[in-house]
């Protein structure tokens, strides 16, 4: 093995058992680990996969590893040569001896994968509490539980890398404390499952989420500011908050955006912490900020610490898609300014659509003010309204009483007159909930009417205060209409959502939703309904009629 200006002579199997922390950077508890030695020796590619605890899997994952480290070696004639390493710490009631024999039949399953891909196997050492065996040796005795060559033998591996100021990467068990949960505290348990139930009640419809994700990013920005003043811990709703508040994939992609070269120890210790809190049963919960750390590892050059990390959130939750974006870039040897640079593009152009969602809602969603004149109004007319449509006549004249109203109501407006009183409005509202009536009302008038229409509904669906929220969803699909037909998609989007998120079976809002995904010409959409609206209007005559 060479360095850029010293050479570091392999020349025993002790050695070669000795080589393995300085060859990979760490020492890899629990694990299978292959080198195929290039000309130097280390220039050749190395990986290292997880030992499961469970003896049964092992031959299974004999042949998952080999196959993998075959997959990424396909640039190196693997035909030179391999060096199989297994390693594993006895466990309790074990003797070194015990587990070297757990391990043999593990160099037999590797080699005979590895030679059906025409890979050649060089060497099979176990390492096991500083002991080595050298398993390609049939000598009864011989490279059995040989203590790892001193560091006082000038000619051991340690001995030279000590002489050149180098010492053994960390082994796993100490680099994964970093992010591995304590033991667990009941009572921060019971916090953390309360802040889960908020955070899915919360997150329960789409204003929901957009709001909880701007906290997250909120307190995201609180916990570094936090840890560069010096900070070791945070306050327990801080981090219950963050944990639960990170679920979201949005504030993940706001996590990577604090990786500048001065913030990645703070971002390294927030994802670390929050990461250390989440005992079972809440593991799942920690794949968010493993792969956050992970990241940061990857800024700072730590590529073991980053796959170690990777390994705990890919185990945990196979399909998660920002860790495994982070474990093919380093695979690729991208470059994670680039992660980076697309995180912060990412994230700027969610803060710009969530700041359009707030604009646009704003328009219609309820507020406090006026909230009991409103809610009274809706409680009386809705009583009227019940006993006015106990008839199939009754029906007919409430419709065309409150498109009558609606068409009042538009008239004021283009007129400058000051909004409706709230008895009006309510009739409207709570007539609109009949679905004829809604249909009637949809926009089917010139293009100069719609700023008019967008105005009324938007006065409407904002008097739905609690508890007749349910009643906002024709309002809102209404809205959307004429939204969708001033070209503003994003925004009728946005008003669709918030009325499914009310019903989620309101048809016609789903219809609409789905026109608009898939890039329909309202055009037709709009013939349709003025075809209906002409069929209404002509069942006037009915009323007409002594």
């Amino acid at each position: 093995m060479t360095t850029p200006d010293k050479t570091i002579n392999v020349t025993s199997l002790g050695n070669l058992a000795q080589i393995l922390p300085y060859l990979l950077g760490h020492y890899p508890d629990d694990s299978i680990c292959f080198h195929a030695p290039g000309t130097n020796f280390h220039d050749g590619p190395t990986m290292t996969y997880p030992l499961p605890e469970n003896t049964t899997e092992w031959q299974t994952a004999a042949k998952t590893a080999a196959r993998r480290f075959v997959a990424q070696t396909q640039a190196h004639d693997l035909d030179q040569g391999v060096i199989i390493y297994l390693c594993r710490e006895p466990r309790p009631g074990q003797t070194p001896w015990d587990t070297a024999a757990l391990l043999a039949p593990l160099g037999t399953w590797l080699t005979d994968e590895l030679t059906d891909h025409r890979a050649h196997v060089l060497q099979t050492i176990g390492l096991v509490a500083n002991r080595w065996w050298a398993y390609e040796c049939n000598s009864d005795g011989c490279c059995e539980g040989e203590p790892l060559p001193s560091p006082d033998d000038p000619a051991s591996v340690a001995a030279q890398m000590a002489r050149l100021g180098r010492t053994p990467g960390p082994r796993t068990r100490d680099i994964i404390k970093q992010f591995q949960p304590a033991t667990p505290d009941s009572d921060f348990l019971k916090h953390l499952q309360a802040a889960s139930d908020r955070f899915n009640t919360q997150c329960a419809t789409q204003a929901g989420r957009d709001a909880t994700l701007m906290t997250t990013c909120d307190q995201i920005g609180a916990a570094l500011s936090q840890f560069r003043g010096g900070a070791t811990t945070l306050d327990r709703d801080l981090t219950t908050q963050l944990i639960v508040g990170l679920q979201d994939d949005g504030a993940v992609e706001a996590g990577m955006t604090h990786a500048e070269d001065d913030d990645l120890p703070h971002a390294r210790h927030l994802w670390a912490y929050l990461a250390r809190h989440c005992a079972e049963p809440f593991t799942h919960e920690a794949v968010p900020p493993l792969a956050l750390f992970a990241f940061v590892a990857w800024r700072q050059g730590d590529l073991i610490g980053a796959r170690l990390a990777l390994r705990g959130a890919i185990t945990t939750e196979p399909d998660y898609d920002p860790a495994i974006g982070i474990h093919l870039g380093i695979i690729d040897s991208e470059d994670p300014r680039e992660f980076l640079a697309s995180a912060r593009e990412g994230h700027a152009q969610r803060m710009v659509e969530l700041q359009h969602v707030s604009q646009v809602a704003s328009e219609y969603r309820p507020t406090e003010a006026n909230a009991a004149r409103y809610r009274e109004a809706l409680k009386a007319t809705a009583a009227q309204h019940l006993a006015q449509t106990r008839t199939e006549e009754g029906q007919l004249l409430t419709r065309h009483d409150t498109i009558d109203a609606i068409g009042e109501a538009l008239t004021g407006l283009r007129n400058g007159q000051p909004q409706l009183t709230d008895q009006v409005a309510a009739r409207i509202i709570v007539g609109l909930q009949d679905r004829q009536t809604r249909d009637a009302a949809l926009s089917t008038g010139a293009e100069n009417d719609l700023p008019y229409e967008r105005q009324l509904w938007s006065y409407l669906a904002q008097q739905c205060v609690p508890p007749h929220t349910s009643k906002a969803p024709p309002l809102l699909t209404l809205l959307a209409w004429v939204l969708w037909r001033q070209g503003d998609a994003a925004s009728a989007t946005q008003a669709l959502t918030d009325a499914l998120d009310i019903t989620p079976r309101y048809t016609l809002a789903g219809l609409l939703l789905h026109g608009i995904r898939t890039e329909c010409d309202p055009a037709p959409i709009l013939a349709m309904f003025r075809k209906e609206s002409a069929q209404f209007a002509a069942s006037r005559a009915d009323r007409d009629t002594p």
